[in-house]
C-alpha cells in the first residue's frame, strides 16, 4: 500500500432527506471511518453544498473519493486541489465540520459554495482554511 500522503478537495451539491439526521449519520460514519484509515479532513456545509478536503494516504483517499462520488446524497462533483502533501492541515481531525453560522462567521462575504470554476472553489477553499488557522 503506498503511503504517500495526499490533499483531496471537492465540492458537491447536497441531497439530503433529512438534513439533520442525515449530517449526524454522515459525521458519526465518517469520522470512525476516517480514523481507521487514516484520513483527516475537514467539511464545509451551507446548507446547499459540502467542500469537503480529506487528508491521508493516497489510495485511501482515492478509494473515499469514489466511494463519495457515487453516494446519492453528492450531485454535480467537482474534484480541485488533488496534491501531495508533506504534512496535514487538519492532524486532529477526523472529520471536523463546519456549518453554516461557522462559515458566515468566517467569510461574511460568501453567500453560497455555488461557485462553478474549480480555481474559485480552490481559492474560497484555501481562503476559509487560512482564516480557520488565524481564528
Amino acid at each position: 500500500m503506498c503511503r504517500e500522503l495526499v490533499s483531496l478537495s471537492y465540492r458537491s451539491r447536497v441531497r439530503l432527506s433529512d438534513p439533520v439526521g442525515d449530517m449526524v449519520r454522515i459525521m458519526q460514519s465518517s469520522r470512525m471511518r476516517n480514523f481507521r484509515l487514516g484520513i483527516t479532513g475537514i467539511l464545509l456545509y451551507n446548507g446547499l453544498h459540502f467542500v469537503q478536503t480529506l487528508e491521508g494516504p493516497q489510495e485511501a483517499c482515492r478509494d473515499l473519493f469514489l466511494r463519495i462520488s457515487q453516494d446519492p446524497r453528492h450531485s454535480e462533483i467537482i474534484a480541485f486541489g488533488l496534491s501531495t502533501i508533506e504534512q496535514r492541515r487538519f492532524p486532529d481531525w477526523s472529520m471536523r465540520l463546519l456549518s453554516r453560522e461557522e462559515l458566515r462567521a468566517l467569510m461574511p462575504e460568501l453567500k453560497l459554495l455555488d461557485l462553478k470554476d474549480s480555481e474559485d472553489i480552490e481559492r474560497v477553499h484555501d481562503q476559509i482554511v487560512a482564516r480557520m488557522s488565524a481564528a
